[in-house]
Order: C-alpha cells, then sequence, then structure tokens
C-alpha cells in the first residue's frame, strides 16, 4: 500500500468528524427559540488536565421541545430557573427575554 494510501485513510475519518463537530456548532448558533428555564446543573468530568465543569441548562420552548444545552459560566450565573430566554440566530447563547 503506498504512503499516500495510508494517510488518506488515516486522515480521512479524523476530517469527517471535524466536519461533523463543525456542523453542529454552526447549527446551535444558527438556530432561534423563545422558552423557560426548567433546570440547570453543572456536569463535571476528569480529563488530561484534570476536573473540568460544564454548565447546563434544560429549557422548554414556546413551540413544545426539550433543549439540554451547554452555556459559558456567565450565561449560567445570569439565567436561573424559570427565567424567560430569548435566542437569536446568530447569537452563541441564549439572554433573558425583556
Amino acid at each position: 500500500m503506498s504512503n499516500s494510501l495510508l494517510l488518506l485513510l488515516s486522515i480521512g475519518p479524523l476530517a469527517m468528524v471535524l466536519v461533523m463537530i463543525a456542523s453542529q456548532r454552526a447549527g446551535a448558533v444558527n438556530d432561534a427559540y423563545t422558552g423557560e428555564v426548567t433546570g440547570r446543573w453543572v456536569r463535571s468530568s476528569t480529563g488530561t488536565y484534570g476536573p473540568t465543569g460544564h454548565c447546563m441548562m434544560r429549557i422548554r420552548a414556546d413551540e413544545g421541545r426539550e433543549l439540554t444545552i451547554e452555556v459559558n459560566g456567565r450565561t449560567y450565573q445570569s439565567l436561573g430557573v424559570g427565567d424567560r430566554v430569548v435566542k437569536v440566530p446568530g447569537a452563541r447563547w441564549p439572554v433573558r427575554s425583556e
């Protein structure tokens, strides 16, 4: 087997995974909804560099769908259970509705 074919076969799956991750993130940024925060928690995991916290929120959209999203620490601190939120296309995180 030639070296170029071996290189292509080894890098191909990695490239596909990276494309899938990028498309999921782009879809999350383009998503839009209004709803209410119904739950929030911090999920921890331990990796190579020690424990890592992931701030999670559950949102019930006005259309009836349930969303579980990971947010940054600032968004997590600013929103509580029962808060009305709005997420506009292009914004990374939901914000409290006015």
